[in-house]
């Protein structure tokens, strides 16, 4: 049996449009237009039968899942580790200071690849793209073996499907915000596989 997996990245935030590096340890809401942005992916996601939501626990993604449940009316969930990926000492600067203070981890860490996805920034719990694949791919598992649901919602956040992307093979992918990832998990190889996005 397959189950569909519809990956959203959160509506636009004000650090999102001033070019600042967010992070798990930044926990802002939508801006306006982030806000429309949600509920004009709730029309979008209407036609594909999603019958759950899991939400990242920060709340620029529960914001956007509870916007797009205005279209979709369904159970909603929040899940911890679909929260974003913790940039350690980057959050907070704009990307041209980061690109200044560190230019090859900022590559690194925006373009991952088999050879540079365990690239982290400085900082105590700071992750790599590497660990957060492991631990979204491992919630993202979880969820299709405990929930009876066939298409399933997960809202969180750019630098997540990023890393699940690189874990699926899918390198350059542009994440722009309220954009959705189709990804397939199948029983018999107990695995995810990453579709197209939509």
């Amino acid at each position: 049996m397959k189950k569909n997996f519809y990956v959203f990245r959160h509506g636009q935030t004000d650090m999102n449009a001033n070019n600042i590096w967010q992070g798990a340890q930044i926990n802002v809401t939508l801006n306006e237009t982030g806000k429309q942005q949600a509920l004009e992916l709730g029309k979008k996601l209407l036609p594909l039968g999603i019958e759950v939501i899991y939400s990242s626990n920060l709340r620029r993604a529960i914001q956007t899942a509870m916007l797009v449940n205005q279209s979709l009316d369904v159970a909603t969930f929040i899940h911890g580790d679909l929260r974003e990926c913790n940039f350690g000492e980057a959050e907070g600067y704009t990307f041209s200071e980061l690109e200044e203070m560190y230019p090859q981890t900022v590559h690194d860490v925006l373009y991952p690849t088999p050879q540079t996805w365990h690239t982290k920034f400085p900082g105590a719990n700071s992750e790599s793209k590497k660990e957060v694949y492991q631990r979204v791919s491992s919630a993202m598992l979880s969820i299709a073996h405990k929930d009876n649901s066939t298409n399933i919602g997960i809202s969180t956040h750019g630098g997540v499907l990023s890393a699940l992307l690189a874990g699926l093979e899918s390198y350059g992918t542009p994440i722009p915000n309220c954009c959705v990832a189709h990804v397939v998990y199948d029983d018999t190889t107990d695995s995810l596989s990453f579709v197209e996005m939509l």
